[in-house]
């Protein structure tokens, strides 16, 4: 079969997913200590990253219905690592949130992962981190396009 695209297209793919496997194999590393799915590892994530939101904008983040989201959300709820409730302006609007448990949690696998990153780092030279950051930086300009 004829290639449509140049080798690099499909070599940067073949990278993209091999970071991509590799980045999603260590979270579940890390997340499988307090049995947690990937999906709900996730939620908690991005509830990390943006605090305290409604129900709906997180069932957008994740591309998943609102029941959905919710079926998520009372799991971890059930795990004592989110709060939910209603808004108290709009009742009709539900809110979820980390617990300190939940911020615990997190934390402490953000640590891990930075202590991993830097142990691996430090295994290169200066010029390779410098090139690293700079090729990344250029992917996240790609990406946004």
């Amino acid at each position: 079969m004829r290639k449509k695209y140049p080798e690099y297209i499909y070599e940067l793919e073949d990278l993209l997913t091999q970071i991509f496997r590799n980045l999603k194999e260590n979270h579940v590393k890390d997340a499988c200590n307090v049995n947690l799915s990937m999906p709900q590892f996730i939620c908690l994530f991005i509830i990390s990253k943006i605090g305290k939101m409604k129900m709906s904008d997180l069932a957008s983040y994740l591309s998943l219905s609102y029941a959905s989201a919710t079926n998520l959300i009372n799991r971890l709820v059930e795990a004592n690592l989110v709060n939910r409730y209603d808004d108290p302006l709009d009742r009709r609007v539900v809110i979820v949130e980390l617990t300190n448990k939940g911020l615990e949690l997190t934390d402490t696998i953000k640590e891990k992962h930075r202590e991993t990153f830097y142990k691996n780092c430090s295994k290169l030279s200066n010029k390779e981190i410098k090139t690293l950051i700079d090729g990344l930086n250029i992917l996240v300009k790609i990406i946004k396009y």
